[in-house]
Formats: structure tokens, sequence, C-alpha cells
């Protein structure tokens, strides 16, 4: 599975500026995700994308004329995936309605007005003199009566709109009536198609006056750019940051693309870069890197750990280790620890990669892609994102499972044409780790195919216990770091799911309380790294599958 994911990241990487300029999409624009169909619709009027099963249940249940545009993006909302539309909020709940794509919308209406209820319009009233044209629901108290009731009956009833919570009357100068998830408003010779009714922006309101406000526009300032696949970082103790480049491939020897056309070559171009005052300097280089022709989207270093002792990188595979025998003697050191020597080469200290081959803890296959890394007392804490587990490395080379994440079912995406309830297996794929102020290590997920949108969570690993999940409702994590306040800052690769080449990266902070904050969004693209020093000072890597185009950012609330 994490081949798949490297084949994507390779993908991000070239589409460059597509992806850079994903605030600007054309209107209207459709995006084919990997099997030809569509996957998003991206309009113009906000600037804004709706995406998979949200844009299958605005296309089949109203479209632009019952939601209205997109407003925002896809976020977690009180641990809900979310997206808000001029008139109402789309809401993700898994195995809840999958007849509907698993979308349940909010109750804007209910929301809204809730000061106002049990007063004026909104106390319960009794049943119409007129049941005629006229309908009365007991659950609420309320008719529904002329337009107002043939535009409920035929426009969606109570899947779309929900009981009427008041009775008509006269707001701002128009005849309203307030429904859970909706407010029906009187215009005479507006719609008459539409009985004369349209829909009250809702969605809008909410957002204005109550609702999470929108993530301010944070501060972005680029530290150091021209980096070649920049991934993991950390701030040494002396002060710097060091970032880990997974460079740029090479010349060969040369491996299939197990995801496509072509091959990934081997060549030495990896590298850690330490950067003061703006200034890079690389400490190590020659480090061995695969890629496809143009660098884009590179294995490689993949971290980097820097302490009193020494500095230590984490080299990736993303493959079976056996593949490493065709690329002959080169090929040994992928997969693994290392220890950067003082002169700038390197020393490997264990081989992940061949732990996996061995042991295998989670068993759907074989597949090592060591990601992540820290130190610990008694030497390290490894992820491998291909064999979705972290293990402890001790200091005489000794590896130990400390934990393992199995594939979980989720519901199939509709652009896979199967019927609606079909789930499929979606794997782990563990990424960042962070030591949290409780001593117990986080680690987040990026998932795999099918990428689902709010479907990464964060695990709580303690040795000798089984895992915890500490915070779900992510998409695609690719690296944690605490702050010195014991806030958790939680990067994501791609906010709107890997599969959707346009969609941003995101930054969260999740406080010590779980309140989740999102911190930016537009701007980052595909970042691969975070790192928050000791004043609380939050950097990025940004751009962090793309050859010379990689950048060091860093962020202001």
């Amino acid at each position: 599975m994490m081949r798949h994911v490297l084949a994507l990241l390779l993908a991000l990487a070239m589409l460059g500026g597509t992806v850079a300029g994903a605030a600007a999409a054309p209107a209207d624009a459709s995006f084919a995700g990997a099997d030809g169909g569509v996957d998003c619709v991206s309009f113009e009027a906000t600037q804004q994308s709706v995406c998979f099963a949200f844009r299958s249940f605005w296309q089949a249940f109203g479209g632009l004329a019952i939601f209205g545009y997109p407003i925002t993006g896809e976020f977690v909302e009180n641990g809900v995936t979310v997206q808000y539309f001029e008139r109402a909020r789309f809401e993700w709940h898994p195995g809840a309605a999958p007849a509907h794509f698993n979308v349940l919308l909010g109750r804007l209406g209910s929301q809204l007005t809730a000061e106002r209820q049990g007063t004026g319009p909104f106390a319960p009233a009794p049943p119409s003199p007129d049941p005629a044209h006229c309908t009365y629901f007991e659950a609420t108290g309320h008719n529904a009566c002329f337009g107002f009731q043939s535009y409920w009956k035929h426009f969606g009833g109570l899947a779309i709109f929900g009981y009427p919570i008041s009775e008509e009357f006269v707001e701002n100068g128009v005849t309203v009536q307030y429904f859970e998830r909706a407010r029906f408003e009187w215009h005479p010779g507006a719609a008459p198609a539409r009985y004369d009714v349209l829909l009250g922006l809702l969605g809008v309101e909410a957002r204005s006056g109550g609702a999470p406000a929108p993530a301010p526009t944070p501060t972005f300032t680029v530290v150091v750019s021209g980096l070649n696949n920049p991934r993991g970082m950390t701030v040494g103790p002396d002060g710097a940051l060091y970032v880990a480049e997974a460079g740029l491939g090479g010349d060969g020897p040369c491996l299939p693309n197990p995801e496509g056309d072509g091959e990934v070559c081997y060549g030495p171009t990896g590298s850690i870069a330490r950067i003061v005052n703006g200034e890079v300097e690389r400490i190590a280089t020659g480090l061995p890197s695969l890629a496809a022709p143009g660098g884009g989207g590179a294995t490689g270093v993949h971290d980097v750990v820097v302490t009193d002792s020494g500095t230590y990188a984490l080299i990736g595979l993303g493959a079976d280790p056996a593949a490493r025998e065709q690329l002959g003697d080169v090929g040994a050191d992928l997969g693994t620890l290392v220890r950067i020597n003082e002169d700038g080469t390197y020393t490997v200290l264990v081989d992940v990669a061949a732990d996996e081959a061995a042991a295998n803890p989670e068993p759907a296959v074989v597949d090592s892609n060591p990601f992540s890394f820290i130190e610990v007392a008694d030497g390290f804490v490894v992820v491998d994102a291909g064999g979705n587990d972290v293990l402890h490395v001790a200091a005489d080379g000794t590896i130990t499972t400390l934990a393992v994440f199995g594939p979980r079912l989720v519901d199939a995406p509709p652009f896979l044409g199967l019927p609606p309830g079909t789930q499929i297996p979606m794997e782990s794929v563990p990424t960042g780790i962070a030591v949290g102020p409780d001593g117990a290590y986080y680690v987040g997920e990026l998932t795999g195919f099918p990428f689902q949108v709010g479907g990464a969570r964060i695990w709580r690993v303690v040795p000798g216990e089984a895992p915890t999940v500490y915070a779900e409702g992510f998409t695609n994590i690719i690296d944690l770091a605490f702050a010195p306040d014991g806030s958790l800052y939680v990067l994501e690769i791609a906010a709107d799911s890997l599969l959707v080449p346009t969609s941003p990266g995101a930054l969260y902070r999740l406080a010590p309380d779980g309140t989740r904050t999102l911190i930016a969004r537009e701007g980052l693209v595909a970042p691969a790294g975070l790192a928050i020093d000791a004043s609380g000072a939050i950097y990025v890597a940004n751009m962090g599958v793309m050859p010379g185009q990689g950048q060091v950012v860093q962020i202001s609330e």
C-alpha cells in the first residue's frame, strides 16, 4: 500500500504549478481521479471545490438550487468532517446513511433559531383548519401549508429539510418558515417552477454568526527555498533547523515503477540541510535516493534527528525489502537507520526493512518504508509506514515491535461504481511521531486508498499497552509536533484527500483540552514535515514532493 501512496506523491510532484495554483481553479472544473471518474467540481464563484461523497450528495439531491455553492472546503468541526454550502452544512457520517452517500445535513435551522424556540411563531401550534392545503407535523407541533408544503414534498422532504420548527411569519419583510435544516422564503414570481420558494442562505449565516469562523489568514514567511523533496525536520540542540531532503534519485540502477509505466532509479542525491538565519548548509550529502525521472516524489532521507550524541537519519524504501537486491550493493542502504559521521558520510546502524522481511508484524504484505523516528533514552522509536507498525530500536540494534496498525473496512467511494454500502479495506499507513508531555508516543496516520476524508487518526502508544485512538477525523496526516504549551500540531499533506490533485495541505492545532483549530490551509502545497522550536515558532517543509522547489516556511498564527 505504501508504494501506491508514493506513486500519488509523485503525481502531486509532477503537477507542480497546478497544485500550487489550486486556489484559482477554473470555473466548474471537474477533476478526474485515477480511474478516470470525476471526483471533484470546483466553482470559480467561491473558489471552493466539492469532492467525493459530498459531491455525489450535492449532485444527487439538489445541487445549486437546494444547497448553493460550497463556501468552505472540508474540515473537522466538533469531531465531524463537514463542509459548508450557501444554504446547508454537509456532515460525513460513515455507515449512518449509505443510500445518501453517508452524508447527513446539519440542523442549521434549529441551530440558528435556538434562542427563539418556544416563543412567537416557534411555539407549538394547533393543526391548521385547512387540512386540504396543510400538513401538520406532531413531532414538532407545526404546519406546512400551500407553497411551502408543496416545495417541502417535491424537493427533499424530511431527509433534506427536516421537520418545520416554526409557523409562517414575516422576517425582514419576507414571509418565511424555518425547518430543522432550512429556511423557506416566499418570493412571488422569483421561482415559479419551484412554487415561488427560495431557500435562505443559512450556511452563510452560520459561518458569519456563531459557527466556527474560517481559519484566520496566517503569515507565511519563506525561510529557505530550492530544497529537493524536503521531508522531516527537527530543531537541534544548537537551535538550528535540520531538514531531511529525500533527493532526486539518479541514473540507476533502476526498478520497475510498481504503480505505473517507467522506472524509479537510484542516485546518491539525498542530503541533510542545516538552516541558520536563512542560510543553508548541507552537512551530509550522497545519501540514497530513489525517484522517477525528474526527481519528483523521491524516496530517500525521510527524517532526521539531531542530539548531543550525534546526527541520525532515516532512509525510506517503499517496497518489499527483496526489491533492494535488484539495485545491487547500493540498494542495501535503503530502508535503514543511519548515523551521520563528522565528515558527512554515513554508517548504517539498523536495517529496518530487513526486520519487516523477517517479522512482518502486520502480515497483509511485506512492505517497508521507514518514515519518521524519535530518540528515546534507550535508543530510537521508528515508524514504518510500509509495515504499518511502530518499532523500538535499542542501542545494540535489537528491534522490538511496539504497535501494529491493521487495516479497517470503510465505505467504497462512489467513483468506484460499487453498490451503496460496499466496504473495502483501508490501510493505516502511520507517518509522523511525537513524544507527548505525558511521555507517550503519538502517531499520525496517512491512511491508504481510498484516502478517506476524515479517516485519519492519531494513536497514543505506550510500550507494553495496546495503542488507543487519541483523536480522529483528520485526512492524510504526514507529521506531528508538540508545542511548548502542550498543544499537538497536526500536518496534513492533503486536506481534501490524496486523490484530489489540487488539494492543499492543512495544519491544525489540537489543544490539551481537545479543542481543534485550523491554523493554515491555502498556501500549503504537499507539505511533508513539521517542527516547532522552544519558543513555539512553527516550521513546515512545504512543496515536500517537488525537486528544487521545496521550501521551509515559518507560519505565524
